[in-house]
């Protein structure tokens, strides 16, 4: 009875969650690509057995909250000589990097990237009695900046921002994430890579005596930013118009649509085909770490199966080859 009490919860739970579904359902689901790789990634073989062969493979996610972060701002300048240009960024610049102080901010944790120096160009017209002529012609210049800005507390980049606006520093080029515990990553995600191996040894009843010692391992890490792995959808139900074209009307029907916001989401790794993920509930966006492990084992090869060659060396001498 009881199992049949812990079934019937489990279904109503399946259910509850199964009424959620949120306005993400408007993104096109029938993308390609992704079908095909969560396809895919369900075929993976987990253990494969041959004759003289074992292979174990494991794959294992973790997401992982940084410790720090790149903060990458844009700004231009535009005026009638280079000079002007470069005096009057550089002039932002140096006031918004020494704002930045108050927010904890080091000079080491600046860096100020030229990025390029155009000439502008504008038109000028000229009416005559019977002619409008239009020439081309240089109107001053633009130089480009990128400001680097490190720092290890992401809550301050709202108001990182706003000081920024202050100087006429609108364009959020990206930010990057980064994190000083790799090495410990690395080491945790490897020993619950071991347990699963180890544990698929015992239902495969894998016996050591029928395999040889060394096994050869192939290890593969890497980790993903958050910017990559954003998605984008409108969430949104319209009227459906039909109209007949009359071709002795000469009246032109305009329609106006209204704008359609955009909405942006984070859109991790499909953890289909992970045998673990850790810290896979965390609300936090951060790095994800991927780990795929692939330990493979040559059967034993009995003395009296092993084939024998025996070859004469230039100086007379016989030797004998054990092939496998």
């Amino acid at each position: 009875m009881k199992t049949k009490i812990t079934v019937l919860a489990l279904f109503l739970m399946q259910i509850s969650f199964g009424q959620i579904g949120g306005n993400h359902l408007y993104e096109n689901n029938n993308n390609y690509y992704r079908n095909s790789n969560n396809v895919q990634s369900k075929n993976i073989q987990k253990l494969n057995v041959s004759g003289n062969a074992m292979n174990f493979h494991v794959k294992i996610l973790n997401n992982v909250k940084a410790t720090s972060f790149v903060i990458t701002l844009g700004l231009n300048q535009e005026g009638k000589t280079v000079k002007e240009c470069n005096s009057e960024i550089n002039n932002r610049i140096s006031k918004f990097k020494a704002a930045l102080k108050a927010f904890g901010v080091k000079e080491d944790d600046i860096y100020v990237d030229f990025v390029s120096q155009t000439k502008i160009y504008d038109y000028q017209s000229k009416t005559t009695e019977n002619q409008v002529k239009i020439n081309q012609v240089e109107n001053g210049f633009e130089i480009k900046k990128n400001i680097i800005i490190r720092v290890n507390n992401i809550s301050i980049f709202d108001s990182l921002v706003e000081k920024a606006s202050e100087y006429d520093i609108y364009n959020i080029i990206k930010v990057d994430y980064y994190t000083s515990e790799t090495d410990d990553i690395y080491k945790k995600m490897l020993e619950e890579a071991h347990k699963i191996i180890k544990d698929r040894k015992k239902q495969t009843e894998f016996k050591s005596s029928d395999w040889e010692e060394e096994p050869f391992i192939n290890i593969e890490f890497y980790h993903i930013q958050p910017s990559s792995q954003y998605n984008r959808f409108q969430a949104f139900e319209s009227s459906e118009m039909s109209y007949i074209n009359d071709y002795y009307n000469s009246k032109k029907v305009v329609r106006h649509e209204l704008r359609k916001s955009n909405s942006f989401y984070f859109r991790g790794q499909s953890t289909e085909d992970f045998d673990k993920i850790i810290n896979a509930d965390t609300p936090v966006i951060g790095l994800q770490f991927v780990m795929n492990v692939s330990v493979s084992y040559t059967r034993k090869v009995e003395e009296k199966d092993k084939k024998q060659y025996h070859i004469i060396t230039p100086t007379g001498e016989i030797k004998t080859i054990n092939l496998n």
